[in-house]
């Protein structure tokens, strides 16, 4: 979940990704970053966190526990090697669906790096403008193009295709360093049990009063039910098919209870004070992104749909139609 994460996958990416460096070159492309991780985190005490005040918390407790962190690292690049559960495929997106994983999907296909939230609607744009310029210069002959408004549009489109190469957010190192903590969530890994305690979670509440319901936020249960559970990390279809069954048949009516109360004692806290959620400078940041793209396209786009309306909308543009409201520096530049 976007606000609602293990607090030492920061900390033993880090680490994994330092002591990989620290390898002789000959070796370091024999290791896959994300099972060092999951190994890793998998014997190492949960410590997931869903505001900001929790993360502050459970920062400190893993600065607490550094040493832990090294040695058991160290250890995971042993162990993944004869990890009977390691795959190289990679997983299937409905396991990695979260918005850092959607953008960091669409900044491929925008030929952005570091893409944040904010620059979506301007790279989008960009992006669409680009491909039908493309279309266009393919498409006109070159004595029509040397008069008129068409000889103005190859102009315009060779000025776009000029623009081939990788972009880059620039943004203050403060917020890229909290962008590349954000972004670590799209890794190709899962906690196997926290789409089991959402479903769980979104299935209880309907035994609850609808006044409750308002003190009672996803994000808090499912980090509180986690942190009272072990970790489950997989990185490969074979691991959590194994993880899971292991779930199913060792702690399927333990992880219920435990739905059950932290959903109780998230109510009762939040009675009190409710915290904003983690990141949510960013979460805003994407929701006023999401809307700006919504308006360009003139459809209803949410981060769970994004990757296929640009997709869609980028085959439009280069198919030479002009699916989205072109902002005023674009107007002149017409589809004949």
């Amino acid at each position: 979940m976007e606000s609602c994460r293990n607090v030492l996958l920061e900390f033993v990416y880090r680490e994994a990704n330092a002591q990989i460096q620290n390898l002789g070159i000959g070796i370091r492309h024999k290791y896959n970053i994300d099972e060092v991780i999951a190994f890793a985190l998998n014997r190492l005490p949960v410590m997931f966190a869903s505001t900001d005040a929790g993360l502050h918390i459970k920062r400190q407790e893993c600065l607490a526990i550094h040493a832990d962190i090294t040695k058991i690292t160290r250890q995971a690049l042993l162990g993944v090697r004869r990890d009977p559960l390691r795959e190289p495929q990679p997983l299937e997106d409905v396991e990695l669906a979260n918005a850092p994983y959607v953008l960091l999907n669409v900044q491929s296909s925008l030929g952005w790096q570091n893409l944040m939230w904010c620059d979506l609607p301007k790279a989008l744009e960009d992006a669409l403008e680009n491909a039908i310029a493309k279309y266009n210069s393919g498409n006109l002959s070159p004595r029509v193009s040397k008069y008129g408004a068409l000889g103005s549009r190859q102009i315009n489109s060779q000025m776009y295709l000029g623009k081939s190469h990788n972009k880059i957010s620039v943004a203050p190192e403060s917020k890229q360093k909290e962008y590349d903590i954000y972004m670590i969530e799209s890794r190709q890994l899962v906690h196997v049990l926290e789409r089991l305690v959402i479903r769980m979670a979104q299935n209880r509440a309907q035994s609850f009063p609808k006044s409750d319901l308002r003190f009672i936020r996803l994000e808090d249960v499912v980090a509180q039910t986690l942190n009272q559970l072990p970790p489950l990390y997989a990185t490969s279809a074979k691991g959590i098919a194994h993880l899971r069954h292991y779930a199913q048949m060792n702690i399927g009516s333990e992880v219920a209870i435990l739905v059950h109360e932290s959903m109780l004692a998230v109510r009762n806290a939040s009675y009190q004070k409710i915290d904003p959620l983690m990141f949510s400078k960013i979460r805003y940041e994407r929701e006023q992104a999401l809307i700006k793209v919504s308006n360009l396209l003139n459809q209803d786009v949410k981060w769970q749909n994004l990757r296929e309306v640009v997709t869609d909308s980028l085959d439009l543009a280069r198919s030479g139609k002009v699916c989205w409201v072109r902002s005023p520096q674009h107007e002149g530049i017409k589809k004949s």
